[in-house]
This record gives C-alpha cells, sequence and structure tokens, in this order.
C-alpha cells in the first residue's frame, strides 16, 4: 500500500503553487492596462507575445478545424460511393440473372457471317 502513496511534496513548490494562485486570484485588468502601470511596472512580454502571435493561432486552429470537417466529409463520401457502387452491382446482378434465365436449352447459336 506504501508503494502507491505519493511522496511528500516539498515546501517550496507548495508555496511557489500558493504564490502563483495568489497572483492570478489579485489580478485585475484595470490596473494591469493603466497606462502609467503597463508601461512601468507591468511585465508586458506575455500580453505582446499574444499580441503578435494571435494571427497565427487563429489560422492553427482553423485548419485544424476545417481538417477535422472535410475528413469527416471525406469518409462520408466514400461510405456513400460504396453503397452506390453495391446498388448498381446488385441491380447488374439481377438482370443478369433474368436473362439467364431467357437462354433456351441449347444455348445461343454461334452467328455464322457469310456462306458455310
Amino acid at each position: 500500500l506504501r508503494r502507491f502513496a505519493a511522496p511528500p511534496v516539498p515546501a517550496a513548490v507548495k508555496e511557489s503553487v500558493q504564490n502563483l494562485g495568489n497572483s492570478v486570484k489579485s489580478f485585475s485588468f484595470s490596473t494591469y492596462f493603466e497606462e502609467k502601470h503597463f508601461w512601468n511596472k507591468a511585465n508586458v512580454g506575455p500580453f505582446f507575445l499574444l499580441l503578435f502571435f494571435t494571427p497565427t493561432i487563429y489560422r492553427s486552429f482553423k485548419d485544424f478545424y476545417w481538417t477535422r470537417q472535410l475528413r469527416k466529409l471525406n469518409t462520408e463520401e466514400i461510405i456513400s460511393d460504396r453503397y452506390e457502387w453495391l446498388k448498381l452491382n446488385m441491380l447488374k446482378d439481377e438482370v443478369e440473372a433474368e436473362l439467364l434465365k431467357q437462354v433456351p436449352p441449347g444455348g445461343v447459336q454461334a452467328l455464322q457471317l457469310g456462306p458455310a
């Protein structure tokens, strides 16, 4: 049973996680984007990185979405084509079966062209 117990978490890790949680809870958009704080004290790197990479992120999500949708559509079209192929071949088999029923008992005589 002791094998499955988690090892103790160091106090420093717990403290850093608590500090991160507190900083996220105390975050205020109005304070962060206030002009003096924004240009002098705020860590603006993440904000400008997000601003810079937004078109790339958007394009990536858009490509991911449409790739999934078109793959699904492609699968549906393949299945539909297979059903259509199966339907045509079943009709062809039925026609061949009916024609075979109409063949005379001696079979079809060969057509001879010209004098014998």
